[in-house]
Protein backbone atom coordinates (compact mmCIF):
# COMPACT_ATOMS: atom_id res chain seq x y z
CA UNK A 1 0.00 0.00 0.00
CA UNK A 2 1.59 3.28 -0.71
CA UNK A 3 1.23 5.88 1.69
CA UNK A 4 1.64 10.14 1.69
CA UNK A 5 2.58 12.37 4.55
CA UNK A 6 0.39 15.31 5.26
CA UNK A 7 2.23 17.76 8.11
CA UNK A 8 0.34 20.43 9.56
CA UNK A 9 1.58 22.85 11.69
CA UNK A 10 1.11 26.80 12.44
CA UNK A 11 4.17 29.33 11.27
CA UNK A 12 5.46 31.79 13.89
CA UNK A 13 8.31 34.18 14.26
CA UNK A 14 10.43 31.32 15.37
CA UNK A 15 9.44 28.57 13.06
CA UNK A 16 8.34 25.69 14.85
CA UNK A 17 6.62 23.85 12.00
CA UNK A 18 6.64 22.72 8.71
CA UNK A 19 3.50 22.25 6.49
CA UNK A 20 4.08 19.28 3.67
CA UNK A 21 2.80 16.43 1.97
CA UNK A 22 5.12 13.86 1.06
CA UNK A 23 5.30 10.32 -0.43
CA UNK A 24 7.97 9.44 1.41
CA UNK A 25 10.33 10.09 4.48
CA UNK A 26 12.84 11.28 2.21
CA UNK A 27 10.47 14.03 0.50
CA UNK A 28 10.56 15.89 3.99
CA UNK A 29 14.21 17.03 3.25
CA UNK A 30 17.49 16.56 5.08
CA UNK A 31 16.54 15.60 8.30
CA UNK A 32 17.61 18.40 11.63
CA UNK A 33 19.92 15.66 12.91
CA UNK A 34 20.83 11.77 12.31
CA UNK A 35 22.63 10.10 15.17
CA UNK A 36 24.45 6.70 13.64
CA UNK A 37 26.02 4.82 16.89
CA UNK A 38 24.85 3.45 19.69
CA UNK A 39 25.52 6.33 21.85
CA UNK A 40 24.25 9.31 24.23
CA UNK A 41 23.37 12.56 23.20
CA UNK A 42 23.54 15.70 25.19
CA UNK A 43 19.83 16.80 26.17
CA UNK A 44 17.33 18.05 24.25
CA UNK A 45 16.54 20.33 26.56
CA UNK A 46 15.80 24.18 25.78
CA UNK A 47 18.41 23.60 22.98
CA UNK A 48 18.41 25.07 18.93
CA UNK A 49 18.41 23.36 16.05
CA UNK A 50 18.61 24.68 12.84
CA UNK A 51 15.99 27.38 13.21
CA UNK A 52 13.37 26.10 15.32
CA UNK A 53 14.56 26.84 19.27
CA UNK A 54 13.48 25.36 22.52
CA UNK A 55 13.05 22.34 20.40
CA UNK A 56 11.78 20.36 23.24
CA UNK A 57 8.79 22.58 23.51
CA UNK A 58 7.54 22.37 19.38
CA UNK A 59 6.88 19.14 17.43
CA UNK A 60 9.08 16.32 16.67
CA UNK A 61 9.66 13.67 14.29
CA UNK A 62 11.84 10.29 14.93
CA UNK A 63 12.71 7.67 12.55
CA UNK A 64 14.31 4.82 12.78
CA UNK A 65 14.89 1.30 10.74
CA UNK A 66 14.59 -1.18 13.35
CA UNK A 67 14.70 -5.56 13.22
CA UNK A 68 13.45 -6.86 16.11
CA UNK A 69 14.20 -10.53 17.39
CA UNK A 70 11.95 -12.66 18.88
CA UNK A 71 12.98 -13.71 22.86
CA UNK A 72 12.22 -14.28 25.90
CA UNK A 73 13.41 -11.19 27.81
CA UNK A 74 11.12 -8.78 29.79
CA UNK A 75 13.02 -5.65 29.93
CA UNK A 76 11.88 -3.32 28.49
CA UNK A 77 14.92 -2.27 26.09
CA UNK A 78 15.75 1.62 25.28
CA UNK A 79 15.42 2.24 21.32
CA UNK A 80 15.62 5.69 21.98
CA UNK A 81 14.93 8.48 24.82
CA UNK A 82 15.44 11.88 25.93
CA UNK A 83 15.26 13.45 29.28
CA UNK A 84 13.95 11.72 32.72
CA UNK A 85 11.72 10.94 34.77
CA UNK A 86 10.21 14.15 35.55
CA UNK A 87 10.12 15.49 32.05
CA UNK A 88 10.94 13.09 29.37
CA UNK A 89 10.05 10.97 26.76
CA UNK A 90 10.77 7.36 25.56
CA UNK A 91 10.23 4.34 22.90
CA UNK A 92 11.11 0.96 24.25
CA UNK A 93 10.80 -3.01 22.87
CA UNK A 94 9.15 -5.59 25.45
CA UNK A 95 11.06 -8.68 23.67
CA UNK A 96 8.77 -11.33 25.58
CA UNK A 97 5.64 -9.32 24.79
CA UNK A 98 6.49 -8.14 21.36
CA UNK A 99 5.67 -4.97 22.00
CA UNK A 100 6.51 -1.24 20.96
CA UNK A 101 6.14 1.36 24.09
CA UNK A 102 5.90 5.24 24.05
CA UNK A 103 6.13 6.60 27.30
CA UNK A 104 5.98 10.85 27.55
CA UNK A 105 6.81 11.99 31.63
CA UNK A 106 5.93 15.79 31.81
CA UNK A 107 3.88 18.01 34.84
CA UNK A 108 6.48 16.87 37.63
CA UNK A 109 6.53 13.30 37.03
CA UNK A 110 3.05 12.35 37.66
CA UNK A 111 1.61 12.64 34.41
CA UNK A 112 2.01 9.73 31.91
CA UNK A 113 1.02 9.31 28.49
CA UNK A 114 1.64 5.99 27.39
CA UNK A 115 1.17 3.84 23.62
CA UNK A 116 1.72 0.50 23.43
CA UNK A 117 1.65 -1.48 20.48
CA UNK A 118 1.71 -4.90 19.62
CA UNK A 119 4.09 -5.94 16.45
CA UNK A 120 2.53 -8.93 14.71
CA UNK A 121 4.82 -11.99 14.67
CA UNK A 122 5.23 -11.18 10.73
CA UNK A 123 6.84 -7.59 11.97
CA UNK A 124 8.92 -9.75 14.10
CA UNK A 125 10.32 -12.17 12.16
CA UNK A 126 10.48 -10.67 8.94
CA UNK A 127 13.56 -8.08 9.07
CA UNK A 128 13.73 -4.33 9.99
CA UNK A 129 10.86 -2.12 9.30
CA UNK A 130 10.21 1.40 9.16
CA UNK A 131 9.19 2.90 12.91
CA UNK A 132 8.49 6.26 13.33
CA UNK A 133 7.52 8.63 16.37
CA UNK A 134 5.58 12.33 16.11
CA UNK A 135 5.04 14.64 18.51
CA UNK A 136 1.97 16.94 18.67
CA UNK A 137 3.01 20.17 20.73
CA UNK A 138 -0.73 21.41 20.22
CA UNK A 139 -2.52 18.32 21.40
CA UNK A 140 0.66 17.14 23.58
CA UNK A 141 0.71 13.71 22.26
CA UNK A 142 2.80 10.97 20.59
CA UNK A 143 1.92 9.03 17.63
CA UNK A 144 3.78 6.09 16.37
CA UNK A 145 3.68 4.60 13.12
CA UNK A 146 5.22 1.66 11.73
CA UNK A 147 5.65 0.80 8.11
CA UNK A 148 3.53 3.72 7.35
CA UNK A 149 0.47 2.88 9.66
CA UNK A 150 -0.66 4.72 12.81
CA UNK A 151 -0.78 2.44 15.92
CA UNK A 152 -2.28 4.95 18.10
CA UNK A 153 -1.40 8.03 19.86
CA UNK A 154 -0.24 8.29 23.96
CA UNK A 155 -2.97 8.74 26.17
CA UNK A 156 -2.74 10.16 29.74
CA UNK A 157 -2.79 6.99 32.31
CA UNK A 158 -2.70 8.96 35.69
CA UNK A 159 -5.25 12.21 37.08
CA UNK A 160 -2.31 14.80 36.02
CA UNK A 161 -2.92 16.31 32.70
CA UNK A 162 0.28 16.05 30.05
CA UNK A 163 2.39 19.35 29.82
CA UNK A 164 4.19 20.61 26.53
CA UNK A 165 7.40 19.56 26.98
CA UNK A 166 9.01 16.35 25.55
CA UNK A 167 12.34 16.39 26.83
CA UNK A 168 13.66 17.50 30.57
CA UNK A 169 17.29 18.34 31.50
CA UNK A 170 18.99 14.62 31.38
CA UNK A 171 20.79 13.02 28.93
CA UNK A 172 19.44 11.46 25.55
CA UNK A 173 20.22 7.99 24.23
CA UNK A 174 19.60 5.46 20.99
CA UNK A 175 20.06 2.62 22.14
CA UNK A 176 21.07 2.72 25.64
CA UNK A 177 19.74 3.87 28.82
CA UNK A 178 21.79 7.30 29.07
CA UNK A 179 21.59 8.20 32.47
CA UNK A 180 20.01 6.79 36.16
CA UNK A 181 15.98 7.59 34.75
CA UNK A 182 14.01 6.67 32.08
CA UNK A 183 10.46 8.26 31.31
CA UNK A 184 8.28 6.61 33.22
CA UNK A 185 5.92 5.79 35.72
CA UNK A 186 3.83 8.27 36.24
CA UNK A 187 4.87 8.83 40.05
CA UNK A 188 7.98 10.56 39.08
CA UNK A 189 9.82 7.14 39.04
CA UNK A 190 11.59 5.77 35.95
CA UNK A 191 10.09 3.19 33.30
CA UNK A 192 10.31 -0.29 34.69
CA UNK A 193 12.55 -3.11 33.80
CA UNK A 194 14.59 -0.35 31.92
CA UNK A 195 17.33 -1.78 29.91
CA UNK A 196 19.98 -1.38 27.12
CA UNK A 197 18.50 -2.68 23.69
CA UNK A 198 20.80 -4.82 23.69
CA UNK A 199 20.31 -8.29 21.15
CA UNK A 200 16.34 -7.89 21.47
CA UNK A 201 16.49 -5.69 18.35
CA UNK A 202 18.83 -4.15 15.77
CA UNK A 203 18.55 -0.13 14.68
CA UNK A 204 20.25 -0.07 11.52
CA UNK A 205 22.91 2.56 11.65
CA UNK A 206 23.23 3.14 8.27
CA UNK A 207 20.69 4.29 8.24
CA UNK A 208 20.53 6.13 11.63
CA UNK A 209 17.81 7.93 13.88
CA UNK A 210 16.71 10.95 12.04
CA UNK A 211 15.60 13.66 14.17
CA UNK A 212 13.07 16.82 12.12
CA UNK A 213 13.20 19.78 14.69
CA UNK A 214 9.48 21.70 14.54
CA UNK A 215 7.37 18.86 12.45
CA UNK A 216 5.06 16.84 13.37
CA UNK A 217 4.46 13.93 10.57
CA UNK A 218 1.31 12.04 9.73
CA UNK A 219 0.86 9.27 7.25
CA UNK A 220 -2.28 9.45 5.17
CA UNK A 221 -3.14 6.59 2.97
CA UNK A 222 -3.63 7.21 -0.59
CA UNK A 223 -6.52 5.80 -2.06
CA UNK A 224 -6.35 2.99 -4.16
CA UNK A 225 -6.27 3.13 -8.10
CA UNK A 226 -9.47 1.28 -8.15
CA UNK A 227 -11.03 3.66 -5.83
CA UNK A 228 -10.15 6.40 -7.21
CA UNK A 229 -11.57 5.50 -10.73
CA UNK A 230 -14.98 4.43 -8.96
CA UNK A 231 -14.94 8.13 -7.46
CA UNK A 232 -14.14 9.34 -10.80
CA UNK A 233 -17.34 7.21 -12.85
CA UNK A 234 -19.55 8.28 -10.04
CA UNK A 235 -19.17 12.11 -10.08
CA UNK A 236 -19.48 11.69 -14.08
CA UNK A 237 -23.13 9.91 -13.33
CA UNK A 238 -23.26 12.55 -11.00
CA UNK A 239 -22.85 15.36 -13.37
CA UNK A 240 -24.88 14.15 -16.06
CA UNK A 241 -27.73 13.66 -13.95
CA UNK A 242 -27.91 16.98 -13.18
CA UNK A 243 -28.22 18.05 -16.88
CA UNK A 244 -30.82 16.05 -17.40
Amino acid sequence: MNFFLLITALSTAAVSAATVSITTLADLGAPSEILSAIEQRPTYNNQTVGEVGQIDTKDATFAASIDFNAGASTDNGVIWEAGGTTIGTSLSYNQAGQSLSVHHSSNGGNALGVLTYQLTDAQVSGGAIEVVWAYDSSEIEWELFVDGVSSGTTVDTTGAASLNDWSGGNLAGLGIVAGNSVAGNGSNGGLPAAANLGTTASIDLGVGLKFWAGTNAQFVAVPEPSSIALLGLASLFAMRRQRR
